[in-house]
């Protein structure tokens, strides 16, 4: 039996995911437009807003189905991480994928990742 992933557990719209072997958060970012006015001057330097904002994914890797079922991608829910020195809470993510493999000598494993939204 392996130890679940450094202590951490998630949590995805009410049900622990089983044996928690990987977890990521990935590609949250936002694009930057520079709005400098032309009447700006070269000492007040410039000037930037963010515009479109990417909240990323999160990619869980498990041995066990708790909440790994087909019926579950495409549908809405909150995510929660925690473990030792990190947490993170998203209230909307949508189950956007969900994988399966197998191998021998290997225990079975799922993938699932999650979109982050606003």
């Amino acid at each position: 039996m392996a130890n679940v992933s450094q202590g951490f557990t998630v949590v995805w719209n009410g049900v622990t995911l089983g044996e928690v072997v990987s977890v990521s958060v990935d590609g949250m970012s936002a694009d930057v437009v520079e709005v400098t006015p032309r009447s700006a001057t070269r000492q007040s330097g410039k000037i930037y807003s963010a515009a479109d904002v990417d909240y990323g994914s999160v990619t869980v890797g498990v041995r066990l189905a708790n909440g790994m079922q087909i019926t579950n991608v495409g549908l809405t829910g909150s995510l929660s991480i925690n473990g030792p020195n990190a947490s993170w809470s998203f209230g909307k993510t949508i189950f956007e994928s969900l994988g399966w493999n197998a191998a021998v000598g290997e225990l079975q494993q799922y993938q699932a990742t999650f979109k982050i939204g606003a």
